[in-house]
């Protein structure tokens, strides 16, 4: 099933770090908040600990969805999709 991340954090260095979670947990960045991926039930409530864990009791929301691959076909992009650009690695 598809696990939605989203989260608002105004502290640089925690948003940060939860954005270092979500992509250790394999999930892609979708927007510059956002991120999305396959998880099982088990690693989503590994990823809702862990981001518990890193939010502490600094100020900041973080929401998760699991959203069902019927719910995913319904899903439309209005616009550019977001992604993150990769440093280009030129070989000499």
């Amino acid at each position: 099933m598809k696990t939605l991340v989203i989260y608002d954090i105004s502290d640089d260095n925690l948003r940060n770090a939860v954005s270092e979670v979500c992509k250790n947990f394999g999930l892609l960045r979708i927007q510059k908040s956002a991120f999305i991926g396959n998880l099982t039930s088990s690693r989503r409530k590994e990823l809702r600990d862990k981001l518990k864990s890193v939010l502490g009791g600094a100020n900041g929301n973080i929401q998760l969805f699991a959203i069902c691959q019927a719910d995913m076909a319904l899903r439309e992009i209005i616009g550019k999709e977001f992604s993150e650009e990769v440093p280009s690695i030129s070989f000499v």
